[in-house]
């Protein structure tokens, strides 16, 4: 399987992944990620004034 690409789940859709001989004996879903980070909340320091 070492060179090859697979189309893992993230829990949304289908992100293809290219295995190298670096990711065996790792789980697949380690090198897919899951979560989007949107950044911090903006604090709006003018309105605690």
């Amino acid at each position: 399987m070492i060179g090859h690409t697979i189309a893992i789940q993230n829990g949304k859709e289908h992100l293809p992944v290219y295995i190298t001989d670096r990711m065996v004996g790792h789980k697949l879903g380690e090198f897919v990620p899951t979560l989007n980070f949107r950044g911090h909340a903006k604090s709006d320091n003018r309105s605690r004034r």
